[in-house]
């Protein structure tokens, strides 16, 4: 039965065993396939296993696509496994973005639109060593050759395996990977690689891969439409439009320097009624276009213009010049499914205007790949509901599959209390006080670390400020905007207090909401206060709208359930393993209501109370709890 399914270990799970079913099923009738299955379940050999099998058998190619680089080392990993279970033979490859690849000094600083014509410069003028020293004549160099034979002899191997092999034989990193991905069964991957368009071609004429020969495995798959939506999105701000000026008085671009000038006048002319209360509106396509075709020719000025940053990315890098170029060649895309806005940001040293060309519909870039790939599996533990990421996404033939949490239900405790809310016409000093004692009230009967989630940062500051003097423990704030390097300071820091326990006071959409695991005694509870739902904008009324022209489904689809996937994973920072005890609690009385409620995971059993602090002490076993009528949800 193992070997049928490429199963590398002892012991399959009943869930898993369900979940391997499905997935084998959805390949080898070629359909697409949705996955709600919890933490811990094992998604990824359940995945993994079926996929390789039918793509070893009918030479096919399978894309594990993931953003977190903790997810590609597990999937390294389980290829390993199945190799070394069943003597078999997989190439794999597993790449991140070019630009992190990249041996060029300072590549990984530019913006990454920057960075790709930086790249292209290069190669186009023979400026680039690590290129040349990889293809000749377009096919692999004697010494690429040889690398390519001793990594595959090496397989599977992680991308810095394969960055640091390269380096040493001055070689491009990313054209490697991409030639040993014409030879690979699976490749560990971005999201980008598959569903940025550029990039896919680019990448499947390369590896002479193709979509109908592609099974698609997508983990993390809640993350996916809000990603389609920023890689048909963009933005061109004053600051934007003023560092370009500068780049072209820096090269004596004179004539340049006046129609971006221009352009910045444009700009700030759509911005000029705007005001600290009303800062946005809408901007017609053709109000914009034609402001710049009848002064400075707006084909014309991409031309130029794209034309001059090639030239400033030959000696540095990236251009701003091109970013504008850019932007100007994205603003003349389509209307449906999309927004055309400006808006005013108050900063430092004055304001800042943007004019922004932003994707509503995430389909319109991922149904292409979905629906035309041999199969798609989409997988997540907070896919909820997944009907909601069927529609989004634009998927075809498909089925939605969910399964149960194969941990013991006396590990968790998760609790609804409905005593306060963060609604924004219920704000006032007296809420955050009481929202301040209750979250004193469970931290301090916690016997260890907990992190308390807040829809805002300037609400967790409200909050904060009652905090002090209520909790006993120390209390962590987390930061706006701060680097990878600080955040991981900062959550060692945090790690360090698991037997005398800390707080950390954070955000919904911060750092530490989601990609973070803190397993076993780390962290002990989750609290989650209110409801982070995001400023109604015109972006997200637009959304909305959209969404019930769409699928009648505008207001859930477009702004509360978008919102309850970042609660879900906001609490998922809890229980991690089958070993993990801990308590998840949301406070607010939204999360009472019909419609927020059928979002939570059926097997939560969440139950609403007051007698929060007792229920505490006995789940950690410090404490006896009164009698009480309790309300399932």
């Amino acid at each position: 039965m193992q070997e049928e399914i490429l199963f590398p270990y002892e012991n399959i799970r009943s869930e898993q065993h369900k979940l391997i079913a499905d997935v084998q099923e959805a390949i080898t009738s070629e359909k697409n396939l949705l996955v709600h299955a919890p933490t811990g379940l094992g998604k990824t050999v359940a995945a993994l296993g079926p996929a390789l099998k039918e793509a070893l058998a009918n030479d096919k190619t399978v894309f594990f696509l993931t953003s977190r680089n903790t997810q590609h080392l597990l999937a390294v990993k389980t290829v390993k496994d199945i190799m070394e279970a069943f003597n078999t033979k997989i190439v794999c490859c597993d790449i991140i973005a070019k630009k992190w690849m990249c041996s060029q000094p300072g590549a990984e600083s530019m913006p990454t639109g920057a960075f790709y014509e930086y790249c292209k410069s290069l190669r186009e003028d023979n400026m680039c060593d690590f290129y040349s020293n990889t293809r000749s004549n377009g096919k692999p160099s004697i010494v690429a050759s040889k690398v390519l034979f001793d990594l595959k002899e090496r397989m599977p191997l992680s991308t810095e395996e394969i960055n640091s092999t390269c380096r040493e034989k001055k070689l491009c990193p990313y054209e490697v990977a991409s030639m040993l991905a014409a030879e690979a069964h699976i490749v560990i991957a971005d999201y980008n690689y598959l569903f940025n368009e550029k990039i896919r071609e680019s990448f499947f004429r390369r590896s002479n891969k193709s979509i109908e020969k592609s099974i698609i495995i997508i983990d993390e798959g809640h993350n996916l439409p809000a990603r389609c939506r920023d890689m048909q999105s963009s933005v061109l701000s004053l600051f934007i439009i003023q560092r370009a000026i500068q780049e072209a008085k820096k090269y004596g671009l004179e004539e340049t320097q006046k129609k971006l000038g221009y352009i910045e006048q444009v700009v700030i002319e759509l911005g000029s009624e705007l005001t600290d209360e009303n800062n946005e509106e809408y901007v017609l396509r053709r109000e914009f276009e034609k402001k710049i075709d009848s002064e400075i020719g707006y084909e014309l000025s991409i031309e130029e213009f794209e034309s001059q940053a090639k030239v400033v990315r030959e000696e540095i890098g990236q251009s701003f010049i091109g970013s504008v170029s850019a932007f100007l060649e994205l603003w003349r895309g389509p209307d449906r499914g999309y927004c055309r806005s400006v808006t005013f940001k108050p900063t430092k040293t004055g304001k800042d205007v943007r004019l922004m060309y932003t994707c509503l519909d995430p389909s319109l870039v991922a149904q292409e790949v979905i629906n035309n790939s041999s199969s798609t599996i989409l997988m997540s533990g907070t896919l909820n509901p997944p009907q909601m990421y069927a529609d989004l996404l634009g998927f075809r033939h498909y089925s939605i599959k969910e399964y149960s949490n194969p941990f013991s239900r006396h590990n968790r405790l998760s609790l609804v209390i409905d005593e306060v809310t963060t609604k924004y016409t219920a704000r006032s000093p007296e809420q955050y006080q009481r929202i301040a004692a209750i979250v004193s009230d469970i931290v301090n009967a916690v016997p260890g670390n907990s992190l308390v989630f807040f829809p805002s940062y300037e609400l967790r500051n409200q909050v904060h400020r009652y905090c002090e003097k209520l909790i006993s423990k120390t209390i962590f704030l987390e930061m706006s905007g701060i680097s990878k390097e600080e955040r991981a300071q900062s959550l060692e820091k945090f790690k360090s207090y698991q037997h005398s326990g800390a707080v950390m006071l954070g955000v919904a959409q911060g750092s530490f909401g989601e990609g973070i695991d803190l397993p076993g005694d780390l962290l002990k509870c989750v609290v989650v206060v209110g409801v982070p739902l995001t400023k109604p904008d015109l972006i997200t009324k637009d959304v909305i709208e959209y969404y019930d022209d769409k699928f009648g489904e505008g207001m859930n689809y477009g702004y509360i359930y978008p919102a309850i996937t970042r609660t879900l994973q906001n609490a998922g920072r809890c229980i991690r393993s089958e070993h993990d005890r801990g308590a998840i609690i949301f406070m607010d009385a939204r999360y009472s209501w019909e419609n927020y409620t059928k979002c939570f995971p059926s097997d939560w059993d969440i139950k609403m109370t007051r007698m929060y602090k007792e229920r505490i002490e006995k789940f950690f076993g410090r404490g006896e709890v009164a009698n009480e009528v309790e309300e399932r949800l």
